[in-house]
């Protein structure tokens, strides 16, 4: 009887062990249930997204975020406050976007920019009589804008700030 106990006993231990070893040998790839688009790969079980693309599965446009029509205010110096629209539109996929907005002595119409998380940052405007440059943020439907002019000849600075609104995609 005391050789049937043991038996047992050691027949009990080899599946308990065996099972363990089974159940922990067959650990689950983390990409396995990630589908990465746009161009994106799998590492560690996130998606490495492309430029240009953003998201769990590199689903989302970056530039969508700031694509639309936004109504708020612009404050250039210290001059007063005024009511003013940014219009942000697509130029090229996946993520090239242009800038329009009118503040204070500067006009940006057709002020070109990549779109990227968390900022944008457009090209500076540069030529013999000014210097333009000019940042974007985005964090939930609250758009921000500085824009920086500088007037070489006079040697002038202008910072102009917006926040507003998104009114229309």
């Amino acid at each position: 009887m005391k050789n049937w106990k043991s038996i047992l006993v050691t027949v009990f231990s080899f599946f308990a062990i065996a099972s363990m070893v089974l159940f922990n040998s067959c650990v689950k790839d983390p990409c396995s249930d990630l589908a990465c688009k746009n161009g994106g790969s799998c590492s560690d079980g996130y998606c490495q997204c492309p430029t240009g693309f953003e998201g769990a599965e590199c689903e989302i446009k970056t530039a969508s975020r700031f694509i639309g029509k936004w109504a708020g205010s612009t404050r250039c110096n210290n001059f007063p406050i005024i009511s003013d629209t940014v219009d942000v539109s697509l130029v090229s996929e996946p993520d090239q976007v242009l800038l329009k907005l009118g503040a204070g002595n500067t006009a940006l119409l057709g002020y070109k920019g990549t779109a990227e998380t968390p900022e944008t940052r457009f090209y500076t405007y540069n030529d013999d009589d000014v210097e333009i440059n000019a940042y974007m943020r985005v964090d939930g439907g609250l758009l921000q804008l500085y824009m920086q002019t500088l007037n070489k000849k006079v040697s002038t600075r202008q910072n102009c700030y917006f926040s507003g609104l998104r009114i229309s995609q």
